[in-house]
């Protein structure tokens, strides 16, 4: 037995680590190199699932940031004491002030400042009633969206979503200005 450890230790350490047996010295190239190429496969598909779908994480910070600034001009209106407004378009949105009868841009801060969205994410607005009366005007150019200086809204559901994903989130506006994300 003492002269089996003391050849043991006579070996170079390449075959000491991969000596098993007594016939077997190791594994061979073509071994090593199967196992490397399942490793690697393993973690590619590891890889891919954590990485998730960087388009829906896109959409959803582009939907929480409407919430947040949509928020913010909801509060600011009745800080103000001034009717506000959300106008879409396909590329973005912005928003308007009610100033001697006409809607103008929210300039003043850079917060409300009109917002592009990224290339590929699409809006779909769906309004759940006529806005008020009194603030529409006869012209196509009038917003969709009114944000009263009481804290009320149009109720609305905008949908953010892009072709490159099956994820679609939802922004839910209330009549009394609680905005939710689905």
């Amino acid at each position: 037995m003492a002269q089996a450890v003391a050849d043991y230790a006579k070996q170079p350490a390449c075959r000491r680590l991969f000596a098993f047996g007594g016939g077997q010295r190791g594994f061979t190239l073509i071994e090593l190199l199967a196992v490397l190429v399942i490793v690697g496969i393993i973690l590619t598909f590891a890889a891919l699932s954590a990485g998730g779908d960087s388009r829906a994480r896109e959409l959803e910070r582009e939907a929480r940031r409407f919430v947040a600034i949509a928020g913010l001009a909801r509060d600011e209106a009745v800080l103000r004491s001034e009717q506000l407004a959300i106008d879409f378009a396909e590329d973005g949105y912005e928003f308007l002030i009610l100033h001697d009868g006409k809607w103008l841009p929210l300039g003043d801060d850079p917060q409300f400042r009109a917002r592009a969205l990224p290339p590929g994410v699409e809006l779909d607005l769906e309004l759940a009633d006529v806005p008020p009366l009194t603030l529409t005007e006869e012209d196509e150019n009038s917003p969709e969206v009114f944000l009263l200086s009481s804290g009320e809204m149009t109720p609305f559901v905008l949908g953010f979503s892009a072709p490159e994903t099956e994820q679609r989130f939802l922004v839910r506006a209330t009549l009394l200005g609680r905005l939710e994300l689905e």
